[in-house]
């Protein structure tokens, strides 16, 4: 009786796991059948079968007579956006997070929640105290707002992750560098960096991940001078809802997965021939 409970179980929770996987990955099923749908609207489940909305992606890439313009635009823009808001996430980040992690002093617990507050916070709540802070100082560019914008929703993420590798690294290794005549400067960039590695590139993953596809912050700090992809696919939207969308959103996924495929692909690599230090 005892292994026939334990394999009812076992049956009930593997049943679980895979009803409880295709819930959270079904949106992403949706988007991609969607985009294979032969009718003109957006709709599920879809009729037939057509791979012409990604020619009518194609046709707005190459800007198209009464399509949108400024596809490519918008996308390098988030490209380069997200870049510049994972270097300047992962450099606050980082030291954020060594000196909550190495130092000791009064309010330091506090100082540490008020850090991932952002985590916390309705992001419209960030996003209007953003707009009325800059509309306050004026004269700040769109793409400093962006940036500054982005960064306090990521730098928590940073924090985060670099915070628990801190948290396993043996602090020994640092203390025998330093009485090896090293001093914390150098031991920091050759002892401590190298050996949290993995937190800062995770959070530099999701710095990156997070200004890229970002909606409501970007919505309040975006011009037209300057529109992320984000605003891009919100304006076409306002106008009309077609499943061309539905295959840019495929294709979004698509580059998201591969690009954490090959960074895992780099780093396993990496510990099996020894790159690791």
């Amino acid at each position: 009786m005892k292994h026939a409970g334990r394999g009812w179980g076992g049956s009930l929770l593997t049943a679980y796991l895979v009803l409880f996987f295709l819930y959270l990955e079904s949106p992403i099923l949706i988007i991609f059948l969607t985009s294979v749908n032969q009718g003109l609207t957006v709709t599920f489940p879809p009729v037939g079968f057509s791979v012409r909305w990604y020619g009518v992606l194609w046709d707005y890439v190459n800007e198209a007579s009464g399509l949108k313009p400024g596809l490519l635009v918008s996308l390098w823009t988030s490209v380069w956006l997200g870049a510049s808001v994972m270097v300047g996430a992962v450099l606050a980040g980082v030291l954020a997070a060594y000196g909550l992690r190495r130092y000791r002093f009064p309010g330091r617990d506090l100082l540490r929640q008020c850090f991932l507050l952002p985590l916390l916070f309705p992001q419209v709540v960030t996003g209007v105290g953003l707009v009325l802070w800059f509309s306050a100082v004026g004269g700040v560019p769109t793409w400093v707002r962006l940036l500054l914008g982005h960064m306090i929703l990521t730098i928590p993420y940073v924090i985060v992750t670099t915070g628990a590798s801190l948290e396993t690294m043996d602090e020994r290794l640092e203390e025998a560098a330093m009485n090896l005549g090293a001093n914390r400067v150098q031991t920091f960039w050759h002892i401590t960096l190298p050996t949290i590695r993995s937190g800062i590139i995770s959070g530099a993953i999701f710095a990156w991940l997070i200004s890229f596809s970002n909606f409501t912050v970007t919505y309040f700090l975006f011009s037209g001078e300057m529109k992320p992809l984000t605003m891009w696919i919100f304006e076409v939207i306002e106008r009309y809802v077609d499943p061309s969308l539905a295959a840019l959103s495929t294709l979004l996924i698509l580059l998201t997965f591969t690009v954490l495929l090959i960074l895992n692909r780099l780093f396993a690599l990496g510990r099996l021939v020894g790159l690791r230090r």
